[in-house]
């Protein structure tokens, strides 16, 4: 069996095994077999079947160290990468209530992690709020990484040793909304007042935009929620209605458009 430390171990051939024991017959027998004049003699024919014992043998070791290898490898990668910007960090911060968001991992940013989490920082147990989020993350990513936030908790691992767990809330942004609705010559249905409306809207919002995703107008409101309509178009603005704009809004990670109903006018006509 060979061995090479980029493919790991390589099986022998029937061949090179036989050739071995062709080798170790002329010793013990004092033979002088050439491996043209081994094969086929009742040496060969005796020893073939154990050497085909030997190859299946190897064959088994070297598969059970390819998996070995995959599994440090694996290991390994986590190691040397171990910071949480994965679904599986957003999705364990989920678990306890909150929506988070991670910074897309520049150059720049190597051996830091930006994490956000919308948690309101009123609340009457928001310490304890704090504290569990940071738990979480200091059980999810390596001690030592660079932890990027306002949000602080110090906490001491196994050992004893305390390090500092951070992240960031929300950059909250209270944007004016229009939305205008032009009613269609041809409408047979019932027109929905302002109100009821606005109550779509919010839904919607609610139901496809979160913290650290662009906020894309032309998803939150179109014909087939307004079927009176012929067209419908949604702005915002954040310059208390000095300037509209319907194009998508390209959020940082931890930006989050707060919507209210009292900031919504709808116009219809």
């Amino acid at each position: 069996m060979g061995f090479a430390s980029d493919s790991g171990y390589t099986p022998s051939t029937i061949e090179t095994l036989m050739r071995d024991i062709m080798v170790k017959v002329n010793a013990q027998f004092q033979t002088s077999y050439t491996y043209e004049t081994f094969v086929g003699s009742n040496h060969y024919k005796y020893f073939y079947a154990a050497a085909q014992k030997m190859q299946e043998n190897e064959v088994k070791t070297s598969e059970i160290f390819k998996k070995a290898q995959d599994y440090f490898a694996t290991t390994n990668e986590k190691i040397s990468r171990p910071v949480g910007t994965n679904p599986g960090l957003i999705a364990a911060i989920n678990a306890l209530g909150y929506t988070a968001a991670i910074k897309k991992p520049i150059e720049a940013d190597a051996g830091k992690v930006y994490v956000a989490v919308d948690v309101d920082t009123t609340l009457t147990d928001y310490a304890a709020r704090k504290l569990a989020i940071n738990t979480l993350l200091k059980n999810s990513i390596v001690a030592g990484t660079v932890m990027i936030g306002d949000q602080v908790s110090s906490i001491a691992l196994t050992n004893g040793q305390i390090f500092d767990w951070k992240f960031k809330t929300p950059n909250r942004i209270t944007p004016l909304l229009r939305l205008t609705i032009t009613l269609s010559a041809n409408n047979q249905v019932v027109v929905l007042g302002p109100d009821a409306v606005k109550a779509i809207l919010i839904a919607n919002i609610k139901a496809r935009y979160q913290l650290g995703r662009n906020f894309e107008p032309q998803r939150y409101f179109s014909i087939t929620d307004a079927p009176w309509a012929s067209k419908v178009l949604l702005e915002y603005s954040l310059d208390n209605g000095t300037t509209w704009v319907s194009s998508t809004y390209v959020a940082n990670y931890d930006d989050l458009f707060v919507i209210t109903l009292a900031n919504i006018s709808v116009l219809e006509g």
